[in-house]
């Protein structure tokens, strides 16, 4: 069976005028904003090339009561932005946990390459995958995207069906609603729908596309204090080029990865529609063929998965 996304939830609009910055950003923002101490943005000087970052959600929780939770390494969200700075324009790539690729150790699901080889070898399956050089890449566990959360406040977001945490202890009812950092990490890591792991990347790109629109909102200073929450080893250059990446933002369109479910016995797997993602690296990248390259391919496929964020509800 080949997906193409269908519908998004209501709200997405709405979502655009009630997305702010939590009071601890505003306070820090405002002082921030004053006196001869203020520390400038450095300049990253004219730089019209491609600029792309990485985002990797862990799941492990070293907070956790759970000792496998609190040991877990594997990227169950994976959003690859891209952006020519100046531009304000940003396309996100989401990639499905269960998507096949191939390492050095054979084929796995991309979600486990990151404890395979790290780093080293998660850029390595993206780029392979996807044809794009990362740049710089940004990791957050739980624990810690809970923090950034908090520091964030009540985070505005359409609930699409009533959702409930793997460990049944958070419950987030339908509507438009006000996360907190529990309700927030329950929404992000809900599957249990008819297209499983697919039907989350979609709720994700919601959920990504409104945390883009408030830091884009920032001033530096906050923007870089918000992303050492949610990686303490972030260097300045990474901070510097995220925050142009995003700054200033006046068109945000989320992708996923085309496919079809795998089927038969074995591992479960996403199975990528190379062709597909070879027309979607041509949108990544801002290129005058991009258009041509979708029509070409999209003759006889299922409609590609685009959030541009206008209101398909389910």
């Amino acid at each position: 069976m080949r997906y193409g996304k269908g519908a998004l939830v209501a709200g997405a609009l709405a979502l655009a005028s009630l997305a702010g910055t939590g009071p601890v950003l505003e306070a820090y923002a405002s002082t921030s904003a004053k006196g001869p101490s203020v520390r400038q943005v450095p300049s990253v000087g004219a730089k019209s090339s491609l600029q792309t970052l990485l985002i990797a959600g862990l799941d492990g929780d070293p907070e956790s009561r759970d000792a496998d939770r609190r040991s877990d390494n594997h990227t169950d969200a994976l959003i690859l932005l891209t952006s020519r700075p100046g531009s304000g324009e940003v396309q996100a790539l989401h990639i499905p946990r269960d998507t096949k690729v191939w390492t050095r150790l054979g084929e796995t699901k991309i979600n486990g390459v990151w404890r395979q080889g790290g780093s080293p070898a998660l850029l390595h399956a993206v780029t392979g995958l996807t044809g794009l050089p990362v740049d710089n890449l940004i990791t957050i566990d739980f624990a810690r995207f809970r923090r950034v959360m908090q520091v964030m406040g009540r985070f505005p977001f359409y609930v699409d069906r009533t959702i409930v945490s793997p460990e049944g202890d958070v419950r987030v009812q339908p509507g438009l609603r006000r996360l907190t950092p529990r309700q927030a990490l329950a929404v992000v890591r809900f599957r249990h729908e008819a297209l499983g792991d697919i039907g989350r990347v979609h709720r994700q790109e919601r959920f990504v596309r409104t945390a883009v629109m408030q830091a884009s909102k920032l001033p530096y200073q906050a923007f870089a204090t918000l992303l050492r929450l949610a990686d303490p080893q972030v260097t300045q250059k990474a901070t510097l080029e995220a925050y142009t990446l995003v700054h200033p933002l006046r068109k945000y369109t989320a992708h996923s990865i085309p496919g079809t479910f795998s089927t038969g016995p074995g591992a479960s797997y996403w199975l990528a529609d190379h062709a597909g993602v070879q027309a979607l690296s041509h949108v990544l990248r801002g290129d005058q063929a991009a258009s041509t390259a979708l029509a070409v391919w999209s003759r006889g496929h299922s409609t590609l998965d685009v959030d541009d964020g206008r209101d398909r509800s389910l």
